[in-house]
């Protein structure tokens, strides 16, 4: 699948929904019927949440917003009264004003929240890459492939993932909308072969159920049977002994 037939420049921009209505159709049409850009645009909007709880609470003037509001105001304005007058010839062209390069001159101005700007646009950045990456990837048929986890009767919300590299032999384990688990228990990834399960790792996840994994293997991970994540004590067992919570 080649990274030309999605919209990936425009997945960071329709996360922080500052494009215009016209561009927000188009990208939301997209998604409709495109898995891969879904997906991202979920990594998207993950990323921009744990902004919000890692940057530290300030609590901003009264007057902020009106300031705001005046200054994207005036901008759009001075933006309009500054467009070249069409030609005799032609019939007038309409005059569009981007609201991320309203909000990106904004930051501009004011130096002191530029850091905030620098730090959503490197994020969104470099996971706008690392899509690239996989789709790069995507190309390559040997050994890449993805297997599907599905829920337990009593985890039927979550869902699971194992993304398999080029060479077949690691993989990537992304879980969500499981229970996170006390200090005394673990989630333990099975690889199984012949009825013969070997751990592929052990792990908890977060508050809102979400953990991704790194699975290493010495046989391709393509050439096991099926796969397996039950409910184990924290530092994992030999052989499953717990409740299977995901499998494929």
């Amino acid at each position: 699948m080649n990274s030309e037939t999605h919209i990936t420049d425009e997945l960071a921009a329709y996360a922080l929904n500052i494009l215009d209505a016209e561009e927000a159709a188009t990208v939301a049409a997209h998604l409709e019927r495109c898995p891969v850009c879904q997906q991202e645009l979920q990594t998207y909007q993950e990323l921009i949440g744990l902004m919000a709880v890692t940057v530290p609470t300030v609590m901003p003037p009264a007057s902020l917003k009106q300031q705001l509001m005046h200054g994207i105001n005036q901008e759009k304005r001075a933006a309009t009264a500054v467009a070249a007058p069409p030609s005799p010839s032609l019939p007038p062209a309409p005059t569009q004003t981007s609201w991320w390069h309203i909000l990106r001159d904004w930051f501009q101005q004011r130096p002191i929240l530029q850091p905030v700007l620098l730090l959503l646009v490197a994020v969104l950045l470099v996971s706008n890459f690392q899509l690239r990456q996989r789709l790069a990837e995507a190309d390559r048929p040997a050994g890449f492939g993805t297997v599907t986890l599905s829920g337990s009767a009593e985890t039927a919300a979550a869902t699971g993932l194992i993304i398999i590299s080029g060479n077949g032999l690691q993989g990537t384990l992304v879980v969500q909308d499981l229970p996170m688990l006390p200090e005394s228990q673990a989630y333990q990834l099975w690889l199984i072969k012949d009825g013969h399960p070997t751990s592929g790792g052990v792990f908890n996840v977060n508050e809102n159920g979400y953990r991704a994994v790194w699975v290493v293997s010495e046989d391709p991970l393509a050439s096991y049977t099926s796969f397996d994540i039950t409910l184990e004590p924290a530092d994992g067992s030999a052989y499953p002994t717990g409740r299977t919570v995901l499998n494929d």
